[in-house]
């Protein structure tokens, strides 16, 4: 297997996690995934578009592949066995709806599983692997071990179960506090805000479809007979209720009277506080809110946003997934590649591209190398030495003063 996994510092703490645990068994994790999907992803606008605008902008970079040299330096493959098997990671799926799918059960969940199939035996995880598959999160189980803290992966689904070592199963996960063996879901932390938000939709919803007014009461100053009672509630049903009766005059025979008694939109103001939730949630996923749909957008704020997109929310995702794959993929490859994601292509930041381009261009105290590793190549023999700026030569006619000898000795007039 690896070296760095031969030679790896036993943790003094495992010991200690794993003290109470069952031996060989998983570890379920502390949240409900398809209560987090179903109430989240499915019934929750906000945290749709959060979640998809993420994954897709993370699943549209173009990924590099390097090789180090023996002097330190980087040399860009073009074609090698590991771009193709990110571009093609397994045969249903191509590198964008895979890396889509990955980041959609990192944000959706706070965890993410990757299993490797190798090329010759499929339970070899040093095998060169020809496949990727993302694995859904509720599906995988962490199995402890009282040494090496992690000792596999458990998969169960249909109730069949399949168990993973741990090299053949690659685990993204965002910081927990609480837990030492997952992730924390962003639709946890907003569990409030889209309960309030799925909350007013659903009353909304009900208030159209039941009436489209407030709720109300007819009081009558004497008793009504039973088929009197029953004749007025089916006629309030085929002549108030539903959104094709809406405000539609109610007409009150003998001393019948209207009396109101739930609280009016605007007593309840629904429409801030579905507002505010949202922006709760954009909040969770730090996602500019110009790009779902909460705040209006012009060209120049939207580009702005997109900008603050990948800066603050896929570049950071994806230095996560990047030296996860480093790790855990590229050294099966090779010990000298070094995977990384095309900053340079991202249409987003060009502009901040440009100006770094313009800043090194333009120092004149750096020296040629200095200015190439900022915006990211490799030295070059003899780039080390800054250059000396020639003087620049006066203009007009030159005033010096001619030597004697040049004049036989005379003074120069």
């Amino acid at each position: 297997m690896f070296q760095w996994i031969k030679n790896m510092k036993q943790s003094s703490v495992a010991r200690a996690l794993t003290l109470f645990l069952p031996l060989n068994q998983g570890i379920s994790p502390r949240s409900d995934y398809v209560s987090l999907a179903r109430e989240g992803f499915t019934r929750n606008s906000v945290v749709f578009a959060c979640i998809k605008e993420i994954s897709e902008a993370a699943a549209g970079v173009s990924w590099i592949l390097y090789e180090r040299s023996r002097e330190g330096g980087l040399r860009e493959i073009v074609d090698h066995p590991l771009l193709r098997l990110l571009e093609k990671p397994n045969p249903l799926q191509g590198k964008f709806e895979f890396i889509e799918t990955t980041m959609a059960y990192l944000y959706l969940s706070g965890n993410a599983f990757i299993e490797c199939v190798g090329a010759g035996d499929r339970q070899a995880g040093g095998a060169k692997p020809r496949e990727l598959y993302a694995l859904r999160p509720d599906r995988v189980q962490v199995i402890p071990h009282p040494v090496n803290l992690i000792d596999g992966y458990e998969y169960r689904v249909g109730g069949e179960s399949v168990r993973f070592p741990r090299d053949r199963v690659l685990h993204l996960k965002l910081f927990n506090p609480l837990d030492d063996w997952y992730g924390l879901s962003p639709v946890q932390v907003a569990a409030l805000a889209i309960d309030k938000m799925n909350g007013g939709d659903k009353w909304n919803a009900a208030l159209l479809h039941n009436s489209a007014v407030p709720s109300g009461a007819l009081v009558a100053k004497e008793r009504l007979s039973e088929s009197q009672f029953d004749r007025l509630k089916a006629e309030m049903r085929e002549q108030v209720q539903g959104i094709k009766n809406a405000r539609e005059p109610l007409l009150l025979e003998q001393d019948l009277e209207w009396k109101e008694l739930g609280m009016s939109p605007r007593d309840m103001d629904w429409v801030e506080g579905l507002k505010l939730s949202a922006q709760q949630i954009a909040q969770v996923y730090n996602m500019p809110t110009e790009l779902i749909g909460l705040q209006p957008a012009t060209y120049q704020n939207r580009r702005e946003a997109r900008k603050a997109l990948y800066t603050e929310v896929v570049c950071p995702a994806l230095n996560r997934f990047r030296d996860a794959l480093n790790t855990w993929l590229t050294p099966r490859f090779g010990k000298e590649l070094y995977l990384d994601f095309d900053k340079d292509r991202i249409e987003a930041l060009s502009e901040d591209q440009d100006a770094l381009w313009n800043r090194a261009g333009a120092s004149p105290f750096l020296t040629l190398n200095e200015k190439r590793r900022m915006v990211g190549f490799d030295d070059l023999p003899g780039g080390d030495t800054l250059e000396t700026p020639r003087p620049a030569r006066p203009r007009g006619r030159n005033r010096r003063t001619p030597r004697a000898a040049d004049n036989g000795g005379a003074p120069a007039r």
